[in-house]
């Protein structure tokens, strides 16, 4: 890739984490809370960076702050724990409460993360999330601890290739894997997944829902394996002032390819709190 993104680290109860700062310094801030691929891709790797240089948001007028996980993660690490890393950062680092906008394993923590600190949070962007993990869910986690527990990856790589992308996109996506040729992600960046894994295995927030307040567009993929789209809708349904946006053809990875739609379902709903 080009010129990599500057990396910034910020301490939290025992440790750090690695940060990135896009878009206009000064303007409202939207946060990308990571999702389940934090675990071997970080921010600070440069195949992150690229997918973070182009990410479908309207960064051009806000500014967008990319958060990872702390940089060495406990075993048995739950969802509320790791929001409560990214809360220590975000009280720190905002002046004025922010959006977030979470992914997958990233809209689990943002749920508890806008439970437990309403001050810090204006807004959610949930994609492909639930507030309590079922055993469609798990078992695709279990599936592919498996492989990289086996050492497995690009059978890994390739299945969460399946599990994301629809149509012709798919192939072209398989084809881009194997052209690549990706080094082996190094046991360290395994055993991060693992933990993040667990953790969104563990996910239940049924209980905090109700408490949260501020606006919330949920979206799903009609046609997500990891995330049932119904699960999505009753998510949608319980936040007090959650909307719902479904992409019917459409699998886990929607807000990549349909960047166009994604982006300007987000960019509407952001107008409607005034950004």
């Amino acid at each position: 890739m080009g010129t990599a993104l500057p990396v910034a680290w910020a301490p939290v109860p025992g440790g750090r984490l690695a940060l990135l700062e896009l878009g206009t310094a000064g303007a409202p801030t939207l946060v990308l809370v990571p999702g389940l691929t934090d675990g071997v891709t970080p921010v600070t790797s440069s195949r992150a960076q690229l997918l973070y240089a182009h990410v479908p948001l309207p960064l051009e007028r806000m500014r967008g702050l990319i958060l990872s996980y702390r940089e060495r993660l406990r075993p048995g690490a739950s969802t509320r724990d790791l929001a409560g890393d990214l809360a220590a950062v975000l009280e720190r680092r905002l002046s004025a409460p922010a959006v977030l906008v979470a992914h997958s394993l990233g809209g689990m923590v943002a749920q508890h993360l806008a439970a437990d600190r309403p001050e810090l949070v204006a807004g959610l962007v949930l994609s492909a999330t639930t507030a309590r993990a079922d055993e469609r869910l798990r078992g695709v986690m279990a599936r592919w601890d498996r492989w990289l527990g086996t050492g497995d990856q690009e059978r890994f790589r390739r299945d969460a290739i399946r599990a994301s992308v629809t149509g012709a996109a798919r192939s072209d996506h398989l084809a881009l894997d194997a052209a690549a040729q990706v080094p082996p992600a190094p046991a360290r960046a395994v055993a991060r997944h693992l933990v993040l894994s667990a953790a969104c295995a563990g996910h239940d927030a049924t209980d905090r829902l109700a408490g949260v307040a501020v606006p919330a567009l949920v979206m799903a993929g009609g046609r997500d394996e990891l995330i049932d789209p119904a699960a999505a809708r009753h998510l949608a349904e319980t936040l007090p002032a959650g909307e719902f946006n479904l992409f019917d053809d459409l699998g886990h990875g929607f807000p990549e390819q349909a960047r166009g739609p994604f982006q300007a379902r987000v960019t509407r709903f952001l107008a409607r709190l005034g950004w």
